[in-house]
């Protein structure tokens, strides 16, 4: 038996310095020392800062160019309104999706089946999704009336939210740093221990020499302009010079119908630290 703890001892100490820097790594913090591990929270209630909707132009017609062309210029007059709504302070991104819709035929059981083959196509379907953020909330609801009252055949909510850089974050994790502090004394006093030094203070919930969250990436696609040559922003009327020469307009009444109340919900921000603090 002492021979094959002896192995075992050898075997570990030979290993490779980058293994015996991991297992340093690994190694519970509470095995050397006495410590307080605290777990800091904060809740605060904060004004959004970033607001997003989406809407969907539908188009069918027998010619696939057609049906593009004519979402197309719908999502363009919106694209003019939204951005005389909200100026530099919107981004604008697209997506188009093309549908055949072939033709119907029953079968022997006299159910309706759609064909699959592409000499059977009776239509195309192009919807057209414009994606919208909005930088200044306050304009957030004016912006999205602007796009509604060009009619898209589906629209979103106003979706609100806080940039991942904003000033509010920093303040709630500076609360959540405070807690962990106040909270390790607590523990210090309640257990007739002297509190010692911070040893390690990590962002997110323990246990605090556990593994490091990154955060997610935030997507910085780029914006959809307008045709300078087809848009015309004249008073209080928008027009899009579309296909064959046909106009689409959109006056400042057909959007102020379109405006509906909105107030702007707080968001509720939380933060969390885990931090251990020496004993004695």
């Amino acid at each position: 038996m002492m021979r094959t703890i002896l192995a075992a001892a050898i075997s570990v100490s030979a290993l490779s310095p980058a293994f015996a820097q991991e297992a340093t790594f690994e190694r519970p913090y509470w095995l050397d020392r006495s410590v307080i591990e605290a777990i800091g929270r904060a809740q605060i209630d904060v004004p959004a800062d970033t607001a997003s909707f989406s809407v969907t132009f539908r188009e069918v017609d027998d010619s696939s160019r057609d049906a593009m062309f004519a979402a197309s210029d719908r999502a363009r007059l919106a694209a003019a309104a939204i951005r005389s709504r909200g100026g530099d302070g919107v981004r604008i991104t697209s997506s188009a999706d093309v549908e055949a819709i072939h033709e119907e035929y029953r079968n022997r059981e006299g159910e309706r089946l759609s064909s699959e083959r592409a000499d059977q196509v009776e239509n195309y379907a192009v919807s057209v999704t414009l994606s919208v953020v909005v930088n200044d909330v306050a304009r957030a609801a004016n912006v999205r009336a602007a796009a509604m009252a060009v009619g898209p055949e589906e629209t979103s909510d106003l979706s609100y939210t806080l940039d991942e850089n904003a000033p509010s974050r920093l303040r709630a994790y500076r609360a959540a740093v405070q807690d962990a502090a106040a909270r390790a004394r607590v523990a210090a006093e309640a257990s007739g221990a002297s509190l010692g030094g911070l040893l390690v203070l990590q962002d997110g919930q323990g246990p605090c020499l556990g593994r490091w969250q990154s955060g997610a990436a935030r997507d910085r696609g780029g914006s959809v302009q307008n045709a300078p040559t087809a848009v015309y922003e004249g008073g209080d009327e928008i027009v899009v010079t579309g296909t064959r020469a046909r106009e689409l307009r959109l006056t400042s009444e057909d959007i102020a119908r379109m405006q509906l109340p909105e107030d702007v919900p707080p968001l509720e921000l939380t933060a969390q630290v885990c931090a251990v603090y020496a004993v004695g």
